[in-house]
């Protein structure tokens, strides 16, 4: 089980195309990196297979952050429905580059024995 310093919290919004008054999509949930870049692409796909307006405009919130509150990814605007998978899997793909770092950082990988 992951440490909760470790998981990340995400909550994404998105409104109905053209009718930015009316929720399509909000959710939310916590997770370790690999659980929330997971659940950001599979939302990516399901916008792109139930869109109902492909040339329509969303109202979009998308707010991943880790357990200290400090953020990951952020983005809050009008989009394009044709862009939404682009920027759900982007968020999904910060999140593995974020995490992979911050990896590296804390577990250096050691040279093996007698090597310069």
């Amino acid at each position: 089980m992951a440490d909760a310093r470790e998981l990340l919290t995400y909550q994404v919004t998105i409104s109905r195309p053209d009718n930015y008054g009316e929720p399509w999509w909000r959710v939310g949930n916590a997770g370790t990196p690999a659980q929330a870049a997971a659940a950001l692409s599979e939302l990516a796909v399901r916008c792109a297979l139930e869109a109902t307006s492909p040339t329509g405009r969303c109202w979009f919130v998308c707010d991943v952050r880790f357990a200290d509150d400090v953020q990951v990814d952020y983005f809050v605007g009008s989009i394009s429905t044709t862009h939404l998978g682009e920027q759900l899997h982007g968020a999904a793909d910060r999140i593995r580059e974020v995490t992979d770092a911050a990896s590296r950082v804390t577990h250096p990988t050691l040279r093996p024995r007698g090597s310069r």
